[in-house]
């Protein structure tokens, strides 16, 4: 179950991650990506904490990496857009 909510978070992480890569410049969508991310990351952290599996471990550090990420992606389009 942790793996499957794991790989989810990843995908979802992962479609963002490109809409706003081809996307430059817009601010859309910005409340739902920054609660997705920040979700992401707590959940990623706590589940990294754990320890369960080595798959699910791995998984989740490849999901925190990829929401840190999407973090600096949502930082910098704001910036870009602010100034």
């Amino acid at each position: 179950m942790r793996i499957l909510i794991i790989s989810l978070l990843l995908l979802i992480n992962l479609i963002f991650i490109f809409q706003a890569i081809n996307e430059p410049l817009t601010i859309s969508y910005l409340s739902l990506r920054i609660i997705l991310a920040a979700f992401t990351f707590i959940i990623t952290v706590y589940l990294l904490l754990l320890r369960t599996q080595k798959i699910s471990t791995y998984l989740a550090i490849l999901t925190l990496i990829t929401s840190l990420i999407h973090i600096f992606i949502i930082a910098h389009s704001a910036y870009l857009y602010i100034y």
